[in-house]
């Protein structure tokens, strides 16, 4: 979350970047109330509801210059990563409809129209974030779900359907927009490290 934090204050041109977690991890929306939870917890710079990170790919999308709203963001970044998907597995789809989750805290109980699935049920939960022009989107890709640890954190949710075998290099191949690669540079990865504290729940 330190990571993708700092792209989104210093980065200079579009990037996507994709990693997994020495997990279980929670994540929370800013503004979410803190769970009681079994795991470390972690706090997200964007909104939206809880997501348990594990068996998974993160991605984050970052604009450094994004000049409309909010849902025009979500439809073109939500969009470029549909193809991606929809290129190794023809059966990921977006929703037409929207549910509303009610009050259950997991990400995966609210659905909203654009957003993708997998055989009706929700598959990539993503939450957004914009200060001035800059803009982030990020979400989680679940390969692999740990029943048992979901129903503990989320009693009665819904699972979130699992993509299956994934890579993130097969995901980056996939991409519609040219991609380069480029590592962190070590003062890059210290000053993600001095305020990583910073996200902790």
């Amino acid at each position: 979350m330190a990571a993708d934090s700092f792209l989104l204050d210093r980065t200079a041109r579009p990037t996507l970047r994709l990693y997994q977690w020495e997990g279980p991890w929670l994540s929370l929306g800013y503004a979410q109330p803190a769970l009681p939870a079994e795991i470390p917890t972690v706090r997200r710079p964007s909104g939206g509801r809880a997501v348990l990170h594990q068996h998974e790919i993160t991605y984050a999308l970052v604009l450094p210059e994004f000049t409309g709203n909010l849902s025009q963001a979500y439809a073109e970044l939500t969009g470029l990563l549909l193809e991606s998907l929809s290129k190794l597995n023809p059966m990921v789809t977006a929703a037409h409809t929207q549910e509303s989750g009610q009050r259950d805290p997991s990400c995966y109980q609210l659905s909203q129209r654009g957003e993708i699935q997998l055989e009706g049920r929700k598959l990539v939960g993503s939450a957004q974030v914009r200060r001035g022009r800059r803009l982030l989107q990020h979400g989680s890709i679940p390969i692999r779900v740990d029943e048992d640890l979901f129903a503990r954190i989320f009693p009665g949710a819904r699972l979130p359907a699992v993509f299956g075998p994934l890579s993130a290099e097969q995901l980056a191949a996939n991409f519609p927009q040219p991609l380069q690669r480029q590592d962190w540079s070590p003062e890059e990865v210290a000053c993600i490290e001095e305020n990583a504290c910073f996200h902790r729940a």
